[in-house]
């Protein structure tokens, strides 16, 4: 009769815990309300910095592009790969090494958000302090702008005097978000880049 009983319970045990699996993997499938109204920092960014890209985080692969490092987050770093994420989504593979996968909620918002726009919805605050090129500007360029492939590697590196030079470009592009203005091609930028450079140009370009 015990064991009857324990043969029961664990049966029981069993089924309780598929049935709560499946529940809990019902609750995470992206609903259409929420793919209707995607949030770049609060869907997107989570994705990208727990999991998968695990290896862009607090500089764990040293080749890797970093998306965050201890509190911050490079929101930039990771807005800019929209296109890489968009294919990883569709099943392409990752374009480092190794075997990188979204789960299909994952894979779903990510496509959702990028055929929307990939646009980053967040609204900073004003800046009402003054915005240099040292103490404000040179982060972005080396996080946003630098690389391999970009700006300091194929393409040409970009200094104080270059980015006053190319006043009118810059302007152009940070106020289409990186849409209009860029030479190698559509960028996407976030809010707090644009806002800063905006600020910057506004402030006559102070070094």
């Amino acid at each position: 009769m015990n064991k009857l009983l324990v043969y029961l319970g664990v049966i029981g045990g069993l089924l309780l815990f598929f049935s709560c699996y499946n529940n809990n993997k019902d609750i995470t499938k992206p609903t259409a309300d929420g793919l209707a109204n995607i949030s770049f920092r609060d869907d997107i960014v989570p994705i990208v910095t727990s999991g998968a890209c695990g290896c862009h985080i607090n500089g764990k692969t040293a080749n890797a592009v970093p998306f965050a490092i201890k509190d911050t987050i490079y929101y930039g770093a990771i807005q800019s790969r929209s296109t890489v994420f968009d294919k990883m989504a569709k099943g392409a593979d990752h374009p480092g090494e190794g075997g990188i996968f979204f789960t299909p909620a994952q894979a779903e918002i990510i496509k959702t958000w990028v055929a929307q726009g990939a646009k980053d919805n967040y609204v900073p605050p004003a800046i009402t302090g003054p915005v240099t090129y040292t103490i404000n500007i040179v982060p972005i360029y080396k996080q946003v702008c630098k690389g391999s492939a970009c700006h300091g590697g194929v393409g040409p590196n970009l200094d104080y005097a270059k980015m006053v030079s190319d006043k009118d470009q810059l302007s152009q592009m940070m106020s289409s978000s990186g849409a209009n203005g860029h030479k190698g091609g559509t960028l996407s930028l976030d809010a707090t880049t644009t806002s800063t450079f905006l600020a910057w140009i506004a402030q006559g370009q102070i070094l």
